[in-house]
């Protein structure tokens, strides 16, 4: 075999090679950029979690709060426009608000934690594809 015949079989050869390469890098380059997209996602929900760990922190000092004795009011004789304009709910009622506000916070949680758990199996998809 000449080396001219040689070279003939060698080049369709090396054309396929680079097409196959060249697809594999547009593929790599789709994988980063969806990888680029999962870490923003778990980045923002996971600050999220943050501030919906912080926001049922509160509720649960104000529902420890809530449960602490509470004093004994002084009598008065006839009520003063003062004590009028205090008013504030009966402790049933801000414990009811507060466990709706904390079952609330759970679900979204629950909700977050789903997504979460997604975003990781889409990751490690990715990484395995890799």
């Amino acid at each position: 075999m000449t080396p001219e015949e040689r070279l003939d079989q060698l080049e369709p050869l090396l054309s396929e090679t680079t097409a196959i390469l060249d697809r594999h890098t547009a593929q790599l380059r789709q994988h980063a950029t969806l990888l680029r997209q999962l870490v923003q996602a778990t980045e923002s929900n996971t600050q999220l979690m943050q501030q919906l760990l912080v926001g049922q922190a509160n509720c649960l000092e104000q529902l420890a709060l809530l449960n602490a004795p509470l004093p004994q009011p002084v009598e008065t004789s006839t009520p003063t426009l003062f004590s009028l304009v205090d008013y504030t709910p009966d402790p049933a009622q801000r414990l009811e608000e507060l466990e709706t506000r904390l079952d609330t916070m759970g679900s979204q949680l629950e909700t977050l934690g789903s997504k979460m758990d997604l975003i990781l199996t889409k990751l490690i998809r990715v990484y395995i594809n890799n």
